[in-house]
């Protein structure tokens, strides 16, 4: 089947797992949707409009980080912090300057460092606790020198439920 998408001209096997690498579908990111979702024509025509926005979705994404990042009270400002913290801190200053190019790493803060974060992954499946379709976009600041995230879960109507840190 063909997906409704704007951005691309994409074929899947309906009941089959997509999993594309940049070269393949021609995205700059990662692209996945499980099996059960591609069987299911509603599903992918909500795959194929959030692939249409997902930039749009990275930003929002990225505003969200830096709202918990200025927030004490937020429920991901811990996980966010420890992020940022981890990579402008702990790496080492070589690392660090490779994360962040063209900056003196010590002096960026936090909300500067979102800034750097790339989509490097956008997909698609059933969250088992909601029992329903989600988005899942995976932010790294350079996935060649950190296979650190910051994990953005988005529902059916491009809200974010979810910021988590995974390696």
């Amino acid at each position: 089947m063909k997906l409704n998408c704007k951005r691309i001209d994409f074929t899947y096997t309906p009941g089959e797992e997509i999993f594309n690498f940049p070269e393949e579908s021609g995205l700059p990111f990662l692209f996945d949707v499980e099996e059960e979702l591609t069987a299911d024509p509603a599903a992918m025509d909500a795959v194929g409009e959030m692939l249409d926005e997902a930039e749009k979705l990275a930003e929002k994404a990225k505003a969200a980080i830096k709202a918990a990042l200025a927030d004490e009270d937020s429920r991901y400002h811990s996980v966010v912090t420890f992020f940022m913290e981890f990579h402008r801190d702990d790496v080492g200053p070589d690392i660090a300057a490779e994360l962040f190019p063209g900056t003196d790493p010590s002096k960026l803060s936090f909300a500067e460092m979102v800034d750097f974060l790339k989509l490097k992954r956008f997909g698609s499946l059933v969250d088992d606790e909601m029992d329903q379709q989600v988005f899942i976009m995976d932010l790294s600041f350079n996935p060649e020198i950190t296979d650190e995230l910051m994990v953005i879960y988005f529902d059916l109507n491009k809200e974010i439920f979810c910021i988590t840190h995974e390696s």
